[in-house]
């Protein structure tokens, strides 16, 4: 697994936040030069949706929400059907300007894809879905309890055999640990918190230091070539109550949140 493909995801709706919002939350893990050229975008396409949006340099929507009531992430993941395609990355655009949970999940998933991310929606109604995708098949996990984690790894039994960093191909945790952790620690965190749910909450969670350097709260590794290390690179939780986004560049545990509002 690429040290800088780190990534954790949790999202959480009225049946388990502390005020009946939904919430989504991500940490961005990508290499330490990527920090200079993230930020936050506003739009609005002639006759679309306003949006909200991270992203590298305007060229990749990392995670937005939009004014439909409409919120996306993503967590790289590392299939071993990768093909000739549509490269995952071009899927953002259409997810950003999305106007249903079915439009979102279509462009999520788009046919001719080389490969796919797990894709994290939540809607406003509450609705939360992870869509688990290689380039030739996919998962599609719903949050029943009322919410959802999720981080590099396969989750569904059935696509687990395309997993590349390890399982049924490699049968080895070489490399891939570190998503596995975080995975477990968010899940317990989120766990512990349930009905007390809040931005805040969530935010201590992105902040956590558990299985340093690779936590949630993602530091560079020493031991790695320089050009190779990964960190926390942005922070973000949207309130789709209140289609508001609050943003932190750098790692969380020492950056501050800003709020922007979706107008």
């Amino acid at each position: 697994m690429d040290e800088k493909g780190f990534c954790t995801d949790i999202a959480a709706n009225g049946l388990v936040t502390e005020d009946g919002s939904v919430l989504h939350a991500h940490t961005e893990d990508w290499s330490e030069a990527s920090q200079k050229s993230t930020l936050v975008v506003r739009g609005r396409p002639k006759g679309g949706l306003s949006f909200l949006a991270a992203t590298h340099g305007g060229i990749e929507f990392i995670a937005g929400i939009n004014s439909a009531g409409l919120s996306f992430t993503g967590n790289s993941l590392y299939p071993n059907d990768e093909r000739v395609g549509l490269p995952k990355k071009f899927q953002a655009w259409r997810l950003v300007t999305s106007k249903s949970i079915s439009d979102a999940m279509e462009a999520a998933l788009p046919p001719h894809r080389g490969s796919s991310y797990n894709v994290n929606l939540c809607h406003k109604s509450g609705e939360m879905y992870c869509l688990e995708g290689s380039a030739t098949s996919h998962a599609v996990l719903y949050a029943t309890n009322g919410y959802l984690v999720h981080t590099n790894h396969y989750l569904d039994p059935g696509m687990q055999r395309f997993e590349a960093c390890f399982g049924t191909e490699t049968k080895s945790l070489a490399g891939a640990s570190g998503t596995v952790v975080r995975y477990h620690r968010a899940l317990r965190l989120t766990r512990n918190s349930l009905g007390h749910i809040t931005k805040d909450s969530l935010k201590a969670i992105l902040t956590d230091h558990v299985n340093r350097p690779r936590s949630i709260c993602n530091h560079p590794d020493m031991r790695v070539p320089k050009n190779e290390r990964g960190k926390t690179v942005f922070a973000v939780v949207f309130d789709l109550s209140s289609l508001k986004m609050d943003f932190c560049l750098g790692n969380p545990c020492s950056g501050r949140f800003v709020e922007f509002e979706l107008s």
